[in-house]
């Protein structure tokens, strides 16, 4: 279920090393008459300790109507009072829309699905990062470049690009 979670993020997974850390997550299957539908997963250590969290839900594509009874059992079981979800996964992030309170956010996640053809005259994006720094981090796996951007001669925003490599 991982597997095919990851592969329909086709991106970077800001939380993906918590499950190789032993003791810091529980996962729970979800099924339907005994077949897969799903899993949740919940980090329960590290900064997360005594706060079961929410960080991942998946459920396969012909039972996602069915997601909010799937979230709550998954809710029920784990005990998880608590959401840190990346932005862009759209259905661990409308979960949360749903059922938390007092949602803060650290930084948007955007999907890079579509290509656009927006001209933005007199906007300008200046590198801050070196490209050794970017390709140092690269070789970490871990960080990335970052750009702002400039409208008119005034900072108008950021943009960070993280690397990943995964198998």
């Amino acid at each position: 279920m991982r597997a095919r979670y990851r592969e329909e993020m086709s991106c970077q997974i800001v939380h993906d090393s918590l499950h190789s850390r032993k003791g810091w997550t529980l996962s729970y299957l979800l099924e339907v008459d005994g077949n897969a539908a799903g899993y949740g997963s919940v980090t329960i250590a590290g900064p997360w300790k005594n706060k079961p969290t929410v960080f991942e839900f998946y459920l396969l594509p012909d039972q996602r109507s069915r997601a909010f009874h799937f979230f709550e059992a998954l809710l029920v079981a784990s005990g998880a009072r608590f959401f840190e979800v990346q932005t862009s996964d759209s259905l661990t992030t409308c979960m949360a829309l749903t059922y938390g309170n007092d949602l803060v956010s650290e930084k948007v996640v955007f999907r890079d699905r579509l290509t656009t053809t927006h001209l933005f005259r007199g906007a300008v994006l200046q590198a801050q990062t070196s490209d050794e720094e970017i390709h140092a981090a690269m070789e970490r796996r871990q960080g990335g470049g970052e750009w702002m951007i400039e409208m008119d001669g005034t900072a108008v925003g950021i943009v960070l690009m993280a690397t990943s490599i995964w198998k």
